[in-house]
């Protein structure tokens, strides 16, 4: 093109190229142009004309255009793009797998539905083509001219855009995102003359631009029945990747939820499974179309699931593929069409949850326990020998020992210190209660019961430790279901017929001669030998040699900090008062009385004269409390004062059992046997 020729170039404005068509013979022609095969001469010689004005830089008449293809010359112009000859820019095979891993969603999704269309039009000799946001094209299928197919397409890694080749349906669609049509000479090259393309824009979820869908053909071919059909196809493909992103999400929420999913048809049919349903079932195959029966069943010998029935939060014991027994609480609710979703948590793991809620975990490990004397370190040992395994293991010792510290600290260097550590006082539960509390109950078992019954400490403990503190005091007829249950692994809730399986570690604690009780008739003989296979003798405070000031300094720098005051320790005078006092209360007694005088002391040292009072005012309460028909003068007076110290403490607690007989210094046993006397009712001090 010559220099003055370039000069008379001009693109023309958007406003004249979006200008409303006059009523012409061509619109009409135009308006018609649906049957392929018939030869349309007139028209293209008048669009040809057209172009080669344009390209002359010569004015032209914008209603022989379309406004879509002026926009699209002036652009190609702009772009430098050629007018004749065969552009082309291909990319490497390295950086056409990075774009197609990159589109393997669109790619996925498109493909199948190319295919679609090509076989329902076919025989044909067009080429679909599929391009990315930036007019790769990653997918080609067509019949004939050697268009090829997916891989073998020789089409496959071109790039379209009008800076590269002009004007093309696909150049157009990309920039305009609208559905577009280019046909023969409406093409800004010459070397695109024969042919006619449509294609038509793909958007995501987010409604963002992520390529064409497009058809090539013969020029005389063109139809708009084959326009309609790739708007129809981007379309379909625009919706699929949107339905298909919401089930990803859909099913990617399903899998991150603590629960097992399970979608039925009407016949029981399972239609879907959810990860964790198939963990839960130990099913690792499809099992879509096959009966739920087949894959679990109900152990009860009632139809699970109900068809049509709303339930939440319902028992249920599966029987599964393998043979093994699934305990589960299962909701379930109608779906519209038919059918039923079922929802399902393993009982164990609904247990472990509760349990963490609850703080139902040990807290303390053998380097918490403090203590230097022969007798510390001998128990000590010997605790931790009974931790290297699972046996029932029994713990003695006087109240306040910290018989809980052992039976903790033996839990946390366990294989089972992952799983829950259950505490149940036998004594301080009511008779009549305790086997519920450790078996719990099934549904209407008793006056006040529970709808859906409960599970009881056990099952609560499945996989950890039940630590049975008291256990000199549990009924006889709860020992006879507690020796089944540890020789057997199996409890049968209160009211219920149906045994279920528990992998629990019992250690047991009580501060009773258990032989003497088995002599006189309250404990069970064969039970005693069932819990006398690991022994551990927690020995009194005074018979731990020098562990008393080891102990005393530590409850000492805990209250001082707890209190923000200057205490450093003890006189020698203190320390000879500690050590020879007899300690009747142990452990729990020596750091009760340290906190009464940690805040009356002024430091910073403690000294005998401190100590004095406070070791005079326990033995005062434990003697008023302990021997309450004691006849002289003094007694009236005395319990008197131990009642109002009660009544003071469960204020101050609000009511909490174990922090008021830690601070009075005697087991909970003792104390509830104090609020029975004094005829205190808890729930007065926890309002």
């Amino acid at each position: 093109m010559s220099t003055s020729a370039s000069k008379k170039l001009r693109c023309l404005s958007d406003d004249e190229i979006t200008a409303p068509f006059e009523k012409s013979a061509f619109e009409s022609f135009y308006s018609e142009f649906d049957s392929s095969g018939t030869s349309h001469s007139v028209l293209w010689k008048k669009i040809r004309e057209a172009r080669a004005a344009y390209h002359n830089g010569q004015q032209i008449d914008s209603s022989l255009v379309r406004p879509h293809i002026l926009r699209s010359w002036n652009r190609s112009r702009q772009g430098n793009a050629p007018v004749s000859g065969l552009p082309s820019v291909r990319l490497s095979n390295t950086e056409m797998q990075r774009i197609i891993k990159r589109n393997e969603f669109l790619l996925s999704t498109a493909k199948p539905i190319m295919e679609e269309l090509l076989a329902n039009i076919h025989p044909t000799k067009n080429c679909l083509i599929l391009t990315d946001s930036n007019g790769a094209y990653i997918h080609t299928v067509g019949d004939g001219f050697g268009f090829g197919r997916g891989a073998t397409s020789p089409l496959r890694g071109l790039v379209s855009g009008e800076a590269i080749e002009g004007t093309t349906a696909m150049g157009i669609c990309r920039v305009e995102q609208q559905a577009t049509c280019v046909l023969g000479c409406e093409h800004y090259n010459y070397n695109f003359d024969g042919w006619s393309c449509s294609a038509a824009p793909i958007f995501d979820h987010r409604n963002e631009f992520s390529g064409t869908i497009s058809m090539t053909m013969e020029r005389d071919c063109f139809n708009h029945h084959v326009f309609g059909l790739i708007i129809a196809a981007a379309k379909a493909v625009t919706e699929q990747m949107s339905l298909r992103h919401l089930l990803q999400e859909t099913r990617t929420i399903m899998d991150i939820l603590g629960e097992a999913v399970v979608v039925l048809d009407k016949s029981g049919g399972i239609r879907m499974m959810n990860k964790y349903a198939k963990q839960l079932f130990r099913i690792d195959s499809d099992v879509s179309g096959r009966s739920f029966t087949e894959v679990a069943e109900s152990v009860e010998g009632r139809k699970f699931p109900e068809p049509g029935i709303r339930n939440t939060d319902c028992e249920c014991s599966l029987r599964l593929e393998d043979g093994t027994i699934l305990q589960c609480l299962y909701s379930s609710s109608p779906v519209p069409e038919g059918g039923l979703c079922l929802t399902l948590r393993e009982s164990r793991r609904v247990n472990q949850l509760t349990n963490r809620m609850t703080r139902a975990k040990a807290i303390y490990k053998f380097s918490d326990i403090l203590g230097e004397a022969y007798t510390t370190r001998q128990t000590i040992m010997m605790a931790q020998k009974a931790s290297e395994n699972s046996m029932t293991t029994l713990i003695l010792g006087e109240s306040g020992v910290g018989k809980e510290l052992f039976a903790q600290a033996i839990h946390n260097t366990s294989a089972r210190k992952q799983y829950p550590f259950i505490v149940i006082n036998c004594g301080a539960i009511p008779r009549d209660l305790v086997q519920s509390e450790l078996f719990g109950y099934e549904a209407g078992a008793f006056t006040g019961a529970a709808r859906q019954g409960a599970p009881g400490k056990f099952e609560l403990a499945d996989g950890g430790t039940l630590f049975l503190d008291e256990i000199g005091d549990m009924p006889l007829a709860a020992q006879a279901n507690l020796l089944r249950v540890l020789q057997e692994g199996e409890v049968t809730r209160v009211g219920g017929k149906r045994s279920r399986r528990v992998d629990v570690r019992v250690v047991a604690a009580t501060h009773r001669d258990l032989v003497h009780c088995v002599e006189s008739g309250t404990f069970r003989h064969d039970l005693y030998y069932r819990l006398n296979v690991l022994v551990i003798n927690v020995p009194p405070l005074r018979q731990r040699e020098g562990d008393i000031p080891l102990l005393a300094d530590f409850f000492l720098r805990k209250m001082a900090s707890s209190l923000g005051k200057e205490l450093y320790g003890f006189t020698s005078g203190a320390i000879d008062a500690l050590e020879s006092y007899e300690w009747p209360g142990n452990i729990r007694e020596l750091e009760n009385i340290i906190e009464r005088t940690a805040v009356m002391a002024n430091g910073p040292l403690i000294g005998s004269e401190d100590l004095l009072p406070a070791l005079k005012q326990t033995t005062n309460q434990v003697g008023a409390v302990s021997n309450p028909a004691q006849s002289n003068d003094s007694t009236p007076n005395c319990d008197e004062m131990a009642k109002q110290i009660l009544f003071e403490t469960l204020y101050a607690t609000k009511g909490n059992v174990q922090a008021t007989a830690k601070k009075i210094g005697v087991s909970r046993v003792t104390l509830y046997a104090q609020i029975r006397r004094y005829g205190f009712s808890l729930d007065s001090f926890r309002t």
